[in-house]
C-alpha cells in the first residue's frame, strides 16, 4: 500500500522522493531474512519483546519531538508493536518490511487499532526509480540496521525521504554484541554487522548522507530470554536531523 499522507500534509514539491523496490504482501521470501517471516506469528509472545518495547518507547518519546509530526515511518517494523506504543503521538506512520509475515501481523494490529496507517513491503537498502515514497517528518528503527548490508544507501534514501528538519532515530546493538545472536536462526555468516554497529562508522555515515545534529543518547540496559537463561544486552540510541 502507497504511503497516504493525512488531510492536509501537503508533498513538498522542492524534494525528490526516495526509491527503492517494491514487492507486494502475499509472497514469501527466501534467503537468510525470510527466519522472520517463520517467526511472526509468534514473535510477540515472548516477555522480553514487549519489555524492550515499552523500554524503547519510553526512550523515544524522551529524546525526539513529537510536537510537529504528521507522519512517521518505522524502517524494519515486524509486528508494529513499537509504532502501537507511540500510537497516541504519532496520528499516521507507515511500518515498512521485507517480512511478507510480519507485515500481515502488523496489519492486523492496525485494524484491531482502528488507525489510519498503512503498510509497506520494501527495503532503504537499494533503489528503484518506480516507485518513489512520500516524505514523512519521522523515521525510526529498532534493531534492524545490523542486518542491512548497504548502510549508506539505506541513509542516503531515509534522508532523501525525510522532509526538511526531519528526524531520525536509529535503535541497535553496538559493536561487539556477538553473543546477542549466538545460537540464533539469526546467526548468518554473510551478515558484516550481525555483530553490532560501530559509533564512529555509524555517525561519518550519517553525516555522508546529509544527516545533521547527530546526538548519542545513553544506552538502553535490556534483558534476553535465552535458551541457557537471562541475557543481559544494551542497544545505543542515536537520533539526527536532515
Amino acid at each position: 500500500m502507497y504511503l497516504s499522507l493525512p488531510p492536509g500534509v501537503p508533498q513538498p514539491a522542492d524534494r525528490v522522493c526516495a526509491v527503492w523496490p517494491r514487492g507486494t504482501v502475499g509472497a514469501r521470501q527466501d534467503g537468510p531474512m525470510s527466519i522472520f517471516d517463520d517467526m511472526a506469528d509468534t514473535w510477540d509472545d515472548k516477555p522480553d519483546r514487549v519489555e524492550r518495547t515499552r523500554t524503547v518507547a519510553q526512550r523515544l518519546r524522551a529524546a525526539l519531538d513529537f510536537t510537529d509530526i504528521e507522519s512517521a515511518l518505522e524502517y524494519g517494523c515486524g509486528t508494529g508493536q513499537l509504532s502501537f506504543a507511540l500510537a497516541d503521538v504519532l496520528p499516521h506512520c507507515l511500518l515498512m518490511d521485507s517480512s511478507v509475515e510480519m507485515l500481515k501481523v502488523a496489519e492486523r494490529g492496525i485494524a484491531e487499532r482502528a488507525l489510519p496507517w498503512d503498510t509497506e513491503r520494501r527495503s532503504f537498502a537499494a533503489h528503484s526509480p518506480d516507485h518513489p515514497v512520500a516524505i514523512t517528518d519521522l523515521i525510526f528503527s529498532l534493531q534492524v540496521l545490523h542486518h542491512v548490508d548497504d548502510l549508506d544507501t539505506a541513509f542516503t534514501n531515509m534522508a532523501t525521504a525525510l522532509r526538511a528538519k526531519g528526524q531520525l532515530a536509529i535503535i541497535d546493538l553496538p559493536v561487539g554484541s556477538a553473543g546477542f545472536h549466538r545460537g540464533s536462526k539469526h546467526n548468518h555468516a554473510d551478515n558484516p554487522h550481525l555483530d553490532g554497529l560501530d559509533p564512529h562508522d555509524l555517525e561519518q555515515r550519517l553525516a555522508a548522507a546529509g544527516f545533521r545534529d547527530i546526538t548519542w543518547h545513553d544506552d538502553i540496559a535490556l534483558v534476553r530470554d535465552g535458551d541457557d537463561g537471562p541475557v543481559p544486552y544494551t542497544l545505543f540510541l542515536v537520533t539526527a536531523r536532515v
